[in-house]
């Protein structure tokens, strides 16, 4: 109870964090002044808060000494973060980006899936109210006791977890998938 005020305030702040990192691409993309280094740059940006998120809530323990987040989220989502931009790092040396016109999906299903706005702007949307609903959870100690309305929160809240992690997992596939060609043409390469 201690911190109460200043946890609270976490959510809000974080919720202004991320609609100004969304207003900021989308007035990149409004001026037209977009560039392959700025995405990339603004992914690591997101891979850096993202991450130190999921970790943050997992090692916290609420008053019955549960998680936030189980342990195994930030692991699978640090995984899925590093094969991922593995790929796109050496899709990216053959003059390939994450999105737009030159991304390194080339299957319309791949494209879809990882970067068509409606894709990405889902998995931000379920990224923000998932981080918003931990950050009321975290700062809302009521909730680990599992009854009425905290209680349900609380579950609704893990039920987020792991639908985002779901998702950002699915997101993935398509990345490894069809990278894989490159790290073919990597090994080919090598051979000869």
């Amino acid at each position: 109870m201690q911190w109460l005020w200043l946890d609270l305030l976490m959510v809000p702040v974080l919720a202004w964090a991320i609609f100004m990192d969304s207003l900021d691409g989308w007035v990149a993309r409004r001026r037209k002044e977009e560039s392959e280094a700025g995405a990339l740059f603004d992914i690591a940006g997101d891979r850096i808060v993202e991450l130190a998120l999921w970790v943050f809530f997992a090692i916290r323990r609420d008053p019955l000494g549960q998680p936030f987040v189980p342990f195994w989220v930030p692991l699978v989502m640090i995984t899925r973060t590093v094969l991922t931009d593995l790929v796109r790092s050496v899709a990216f040396k053959e003059g390939r980006t994450p999105f737009g016109e030159k991304t390194l999906q080339e299957a319309a299903w791949a494209r879809a899936l990882t970067s068509a706005r409606w894709s990405r702007a889902v998995y931000g949307i379920m990224k923000a109210v998932t981080f918003c609903a931990l950050g009321i959870v975290y700062a809302w100690h009521d909730t680990a006791s599992g009854g009425g309305w905290a209680g349900a929160f609380r579950a609704a809240t893990r039920a987020l977890v792991y639908a985002t992690t779901f998702f950002g997992v699915l997101r993935g596939v398509p990345v490894l998938w069809e990278g894989r060609r490159y790290f073919r043409s990597q090994v080919k390469s090598h051979e000869t």
